[in-house]
Order: structure tokens, then C-alpha cells, then sequence
């Protein structure tokens, strides 16, 4: 029987999608985007591109998600991540974007969180 890694485990896939969900409801309220937008594969406006930047960067700043994994959930490429990072970070310049962020992750730090046991949820 092959052993699992940490990477594979399907309780801990399962806890950062569970994330990654909090994340796109957060962002698409206060962005007033659809959820599947967020996610969709398709091209879409610039409003929806930097709206999924945003969750991007939340996903990897609030929860710690390596750029490989966040690009797994919103399917997309691991550089994508990378430069949805880079462009929020430099964003950040704008106090009022910036008080927006700091709010979101605020929100997002306090968000219940599922509890794994046995590699299942409880």
C-alpha cells in the first residue's frame, strides 16, 4: 500500500479547499463578483482577473498555502499565483485597497475552521 504524504493527504486537500471556498465567498462579497467567476478558466474582465488576485493572495498570506497548491484550487498555473502575489503586494501602496485587505484578512483569520481527525473531518 503506497504511503501518504503530507501533500496527498485527503483530509488536508480537503481543509484547503475548505480555505480556499472562505476566501472566494469573502472576495466575491466585497468585490460584488460571482463565486465561479473566481474560479472559471475562461478569460474574464479586469475587475474579476484582480478580484481573483486578491483571493489568490489571501489564500496564500491568511492560510499559508505554497503558490503549487493555490494554483491547483482556483486551476490555474503556479506562476499565475506568483504574479497575482507580486501585483496585490504592490497594490498595497493604496491605503484605502490596503485597509480593504487588512479587513478581509482580519475577517478570514477568524473564520472557523474545520477540525481533522483521523484524517477525516469531524
Amino acid at each position: 500500500m503506497p504511503r501518504q504524504t503530507r501533500h496527498s493527504d485527503p483530509a488536508r486537500l480537503a481543509n484547503q479547499a475548505h480555505q480556499a471556498n472562505i476566501v472566494i465567498a469573502a472576495v466575491s462579497l466585497e468585490f460584488g463578483v460571482t463565486e465561479p467567476n473566481l474560479t472559471s478558466p475562461k478569460k474574464q474582465s479586469t475587475h474579476i482577473r484582480f478580484a481573483r488576485q486578491v483571493a489568490m493572495y489571501l489564500v496564500h498570506v491568511v492560510y499559508e498555502l505554497n503558490h503549487t497548491h493555490i494554483a491547483n484550487l482556483f486551476h490555474k498555473d503556479r506562476s499565475t499565483v506568483s504574479h497575482a502575489c507580486k501585483v496585490i503586494e504592490d497594490s498595497r501602496d493604496d491605503q484605502v485597497f490596503d485597509r480593504k485587505l487588512i479587513k478581509l484578512e482580519n475577517f478570514l483569520r477568524q473564520a472557523p475552521q474545520p477540525v481533522l481527525t483521523e484524517g477525516t473531518f469531524a
